[in-house]
Order: structure tokens, then C-alpha cells, then sequence
């Protein structure tokens, strides 16, 4: 299959999990021209596909198959408040979570990031890129210990989070829009979910109910959103966002039309200093937002002064990764096939230099398909 039919068959599929926002839909196809970064970040389907017929000396090898993140990427990371109100980093989308061996989360991540610079003009090769994140992922198997964010503010990471956060009138003024987000009743939110909604607050909260339709993260754009935001008083609140949680890509592509999502077992199992908000139910997974939830953003251009953070970010990303590989196998077993890989030459920059090249070719021929978008005198926007 070529990705346009992958893309309609995948769709199809998920449609006997939720009724797609047909909007939102769209809006992601127009944003998977954009580049082949964000092609990549909405098509974890098509991940699937070319990971086994593109590497197939990574891909088929049974031994290594862990519960793996799947869709991850450069932008799949980002920062929480734990129980005890530290700050920690670190993945924090599981939306995808399968079984594919260890190699596909490590390749994906550097594709993304060979994507990512590409995009914003950046010349950087495979092996740097490779380099730097597997060195963090040695590093991760060595400690197993969750990433919190210093209390220095020279330390790389707490740089990296400067100004990433949002400006609080802002965003809340976006998200309690009611002609953008209308408002809704519990009784008309699906079935169960204002019960799961208020277990994540206080007793007797008085809560407000939204159907949330600014759109989320590229690869859940299309699926339904709902918001439960409480009024501490003026100007401030909390809230909660719900989307609809549906089995990994993966499971589509083996046809395991049954099959749960993986996400509540691999947080279960990973290293990893839990989210007291992120909660996983059946088909739905809760989670806070507020504009102090901070995300890095990769630099944008070749004059970014947050380049010089990238291999220490990039350190992190790796030693993350190994965080949530922890969760499925013994450190000795992942250092022993780490020594074994580099028996080869290049296994790691070789795969992610063929997976960057047959995404950029996906991309060139989605871009090609999907027609351009159009603004309000008619003319194309590209």
C-alpha cells in the first residue's frame, strides 16, 4: 500500500472505536503537508508499515520485543508536577503503546530528530544525532532513574525550560471560549466519563463541562475531546482534558481488532515518577492541562540559541527511553544486544537515515495527493 491507502484503511479502522470529528480530521490531513516532520509525528500507522520492510535485520527479531512507546519523537516529552509538587520530565504520550522490538523506539526518535532538523534548516547527520541519544540511553540503563527537573537553573534541562510556559490569561481565555468549545451537560458527555472526570478532583467540586475542539496532538487529531475545568476564583482554575484512548497502530496492522490499548501496563512497568492526574480508563485517558505544563520545543532555525541545549537534550531523550525499556527488560540483556549492534557499522545512523528517506518520500507523495487549504479570497495557503 502506498500511504494514501494506508491513511484511508487506518482511518476506517479506527472508526469502529469513536465517530472521528470530521474537522479535526481534516485539519490534520492539511497539517501532514506542512512537512515531513509532521508527517511523521501524525503517521505512526505508516511507522508500522515501513519499520519491518525498510529494517528488516532490526524489525524481525523476536528476542528484542518489549513493550515500547511507539510513536515516539522529539515532541513526546514534557513536564509534570508529581505528588510531592517536584517537576519532572519526560515522556509523556502513550497513546501507541505496542510490542515492537527496542531498536523501533531508539530509530524512530533519531528520525524524528533528523526530521525535525531538516525542517528548521539545521545540517546534521545521522551519526551525530545517533551519537548523542545513545549515549543517554547507555546512561539510562546504567541509573534507571526518573528524570526531575534541578532546582539549579543552570543545569542544561532547567535552560531548556525557560519561557516554554504559557502566558495564564491567554490560555485560559483560548480554552474557556465557548463558541470554540461549547459547553455541555454531564448528562450529555459519554457514558462514565463525568464520573471519571470528578474522581480527579475534590469532593463536591463544581465542575463545568466542554466539548474541546482546539486540537491536540497530531496523531489523536480527529478523536473526540471533552474538558471538565473547575473556577478556584477569578482568573484561576483546573482542568482536565479527556480524548478517546484506541488500541496502538500496530494492532490495526495485525488486523487485532480486540485488542486494548497498551498504555496503563507500560506505565505500570516503567522507571518512572507518575503523573498523580494521568489516569488511563477503558476508553478514555484523563489528563490535567494549565499553562505552566511547559513543552520544549525543538529550535526552529539555524540561529536558535536553544541549538547548543540539543545534544544535552538529545542525552535526555535517550536516557528516557531507556526509563520506559526498563519497564520490560533486565539492563544486562539491553547492553548485551547494544554491544552486539555495534558489531555492525552504522546499524543505528543506517536505519534512521533509511527511515528519514522513506518518510520524506511518504511525505512528497501525501503532499502531492492532499490539496492545499485555502484562506478566505480563495488563494492557496502552502
Amino acid at each position: 500500500m502506498n500511504t494514501i491507502e494506508s491513511t484511508k484503511k487506518y482511518e476506517r479502522w479506527l472508526s469502529q472505536f469513536f465517530a472521528p470529528v470530521a474537522p479535526d480530521l481534516h485539519r490534520k490531513h492539511e497539517q501532514m503537508r506542512e512537512d515531513s516532520f509532521t508527517f511523521l509525528r501524525a503517521t505512526f500507522y505508516r511507522w508500522v508499515e515501513q519499520w519491518p520492510e525498510h529494517c528488516p535485520q532490526l524489525a524481525k527479531r523476536d528476542e528484542d520485543v518489549l513493550l515500547a512507546v511507539g510513536d515516539l519523537h522529539v515532541e513526546n516529552f514534557g513536564v509534570w508536577r508529581d505528588s510531592r509538587e517536584r517537576l519532572v520530565w519526560g515522556v509523556n504520550d502513550f497513546d501507541d503503546a505496542c510490542e515492537l522490538p527496542f531498536t523501533s523506539d531508539l530509530v524512530r526518535l533519531a528520525t524524528s530528530a533528523m526530521l525535525a532538523a531538516s525542517t528548521a534548516s539545521i545540517d546534521v547527520t545521522a551519526d551525530t544525532i545517533c551519537a548523542f541519544i545513545l549515549q543517554g540511553y547507555r546512561i539510562g540503563l546504567r541509573k534507571g532513574t526518573p528524570i526531575v527537573v534541578s532546582a539549579d537553573a543552570n543545569t542544561p534541562l532547567a535552560r531548556l525550560l525557560r519561557n516554554t510556559q504559557e502566558d495564564a490569561e491567554g490560555f485560559w481565555r483560548k480554552k474557556l471560549d465557548l463558541e470554540k468549545n461549547p459547553e455541555v451537560d454531564g448528562p450529555d458527555l459519554p457514558k462514565g466519563l463525568e464520573d471519571m472526570f470528578r474522581a480527579s478532583y475534590r469532593s463536591r467540586a463544581r465542575l463545568s463541562f466542554r466539548r474541546q475542539k482546539a486540537p491536540g496532538g497530531l496523531g489523536s487529531l480527529g478523536r473526540r475531546r471533552f474538558t471538565a475545568i473547575e473556577t478556584i476564583r477569578r482568573g484561576v482554575y483546573d482542568a482536565r482534558e479527556a480524548k478517546a484512548l484506541v488500541p496502538s497502530a500496530l494492532y490495526w496492522l495485525r488486523a487485532q481488532d480486540r485488542m486494548a490499548s497498551q498504555t496503563a501496563t507500560l506505565l505500570q512497568h516503567a522507571i518512572r515518577i507518575p503523573d498523580p492526574y494521568y489516569q488511563v480508563h477503558d476508553r478514555w485517558l484523563i489528563r490535567q492541562f494549565a499553562p505552566d505544563i511547559a513543552k520544549i520545543e525543538m529550535p526552529a532555525h539555524r540561529d536558535d540559541k536553544r541549538l547548543a541545549l540539543a545534544p544535552a537534550l538529545l542525552r535526555l531523550m535517550g536516557l528516557e527511553t531507556a526509563n520506559i525499556h526498563l519497564g520490560s527488560f533486565s539492563r544486562e540483556y539491553l547492553e548485551t544486544r547494544l554491544k552486539e549492534l555495534d558489531r555492525g557499522k552504522r546499524w543505528f545512523a543506517t536505519a534512521t537515515d533509511q527511515m528519514a528517506a522513506i518518510t520524506r518520500k511518504d511525505h512528497a507523495t501525501w503532499a502531492k495527493h492532499q490539496p492545499a487549504a485555502k484562506n478566505a479570497t480563495g488563494s492557496a495557503v502552502v
